[in-house]
């Protein structure tokens, strides 16, 4: 009989790990939910092993994109309010799907089902694809009896996140593509045109400008040691890319994103709504606090407040109320945590953390405008400081040497 490691929570919301053998993945994840614990991973021993292999000595699969992922829980979940039964409903959106990995993943959480397993349980199986908020929000609509219009709000919120992102990734893209424009031009300059006024400004015999001698003095340290500067920034690089993987690295990291100027205020923004939303979402679903913090501090994209969210779930665990415990923190506004405190008071968390969902949406795009209509003045007007003064070290040289020319 095969052995399996999982992962679970307890209705404390504690977590456990352990090993159980039994006949199939199914039948363990029935055990476990007679024991009163909810899976979060089940993996059979060597099974983790053999997959990493795989992966490795893969090529040309193709990647699962997000939207793809969302039209299928758009299709499922209109089958299931047109009261198709599941398996026959993931037959039918199986005949939709054109990504040869997305339809084996799913044809896999099928036979799963057809074999007697829940949804949900068939779904967690494929961590990387159906996030822990999928899973739990699904478990939710399987034990209320409203999968489908569970999976309708999974797909609206999946769409939303989406739209969200791109509009992040569109408010930087300008910005960006200056200022790679800018590095390239100076690069090009300071390789391959300023050397040749360095052998000309050379034949004056005369003492240069200060603004021309430090140009030509960077421009000397390009031409004959950029592969020095290049191994720098590799050996940089190597490093940053390692301690950026440790969880010291990772708060690290975000942290100065939430510092930038301009940039900061667009990352706080969108990790209280991607908080907010998520929590409005499971709660209304019918997940309870506890396991809905779990999911949030995994799902918020943001390793300081995500930080935050773990310390409160445990004091929370322990009686506390969430708005305390929050307020306790000066990253979280304390717009958030009076509105949830006054949810907490009448009874209505889902409603207040809906409200606020909704109001740092609308914050987002005003930082997004702001951000766009602010940077991509100052990078133009950095690009035109660093070009200018190029120009005018060139220039120098050549106006001073008319003017000993002139009076001579």
């Amino acid at each position: 009989m095969p052995r399996f490691q999982y992962e679970a929570i307890t209705y404390t919301g504690a977590t456990v790990n352990n090993t159980l053998e039994a006949n199939s993945k199914a039948e363990l994840i029935a055990q476990l939910q007679q024991m009163g614990y909810w899976p979060t991973q089940v993996v059979e021993e060597g099974e983790a092993l053999e997959t990493k292999a795989k992966q490795l000595f893969s090529f040309g699969t193709r990647k699962i994109k997000s939207a793809e992922v969302e039209f299928f829980t758009y299709q499922l979940a209109a089958l299931i309010n047109a009261h198709v039964a599941l398996p026959r409903a993931l037959e039918v959106t199986l005949e939709q799907i054109t990504n040869p990995e997305l339809n084996r993943i799913i044809s896999q959480v099928k036979y799963d089902v057809e074999h007697g397993a829940t949804f949900n349980a068939a779904l967690e199986q494929h961590p990387k694809i159906f996030s822990d908020l999928y899973v739990n929000m699904v478990k939710a609509g399987e034990a209320g009896g409203v999968l489908g219009e569970v999976l309708e709000r999974l797909a609206e919120f999946a769409e939303r996140q989406r739209l969200l992102k791109n509009q992040v990734v569109s408010a930087l893209f300008y910005p960006a593509i200056l200022f790679g424009l800018m590095v390239i031009a100076v690069i090009v300059l300071m390789i391959l045109v300023i050397p040749k006024f360095t052998e000309m400004f050379a034949e004056f015999n005369q003492d240069l400008p200060l603004p021309t001698q430090i140009l030509m003095s960077v421009s000397g340290a390009f031409a004959n040691f950029w592969w020095l500067g290049l191994l720098a920034i590799t050996v940089i690089a190597t490093f940053l890319r390692q301690y950026l993987r440790t969880e010291n690295g990772k708060v690290m990291l975000d942290r100065i994103k939430l510092k930038i100027p301009l940039v900061g205020p667009v990352f706080s923004t969108f990790a209280i709504v991607r908080f907010t939303r998520t929590m409005a979402t499971l709660l209304e679903n019918g997940v309870r606090m506890l396991p809905a913090l779990k999911v949030v501090k995994d799902t918020i994209g943001n390793k300081v407040y995500s930080n935050i969210i773990s310390d409160a779930e445990r004091e929370v665990e322990q009686g506390s109320t969430l708005s305390r415990e929050l307020g306790q923190s000066k990253d979280f506004p304390t717009l958030v945590t009076h509105m949830i405190a006054v949810g907490e008071e009448s009874g209505e968390p889902v409603n207040m953390l809906s409200k606020l969902s909704e109001y740092y949406d609308m914050e987002i795009r005003k930082n997004l405008e702001r951000l766009t209509s602010s940077i991509s003045p100052l990078v133009i007007l950095i690009m035109g400081l660093m070009i200018g003064f190029i120009a005018v070290a060139m220039i120098l040289p050549i106006f001073e040497a008319q003017q000993i020319i002139g009076s001579g």
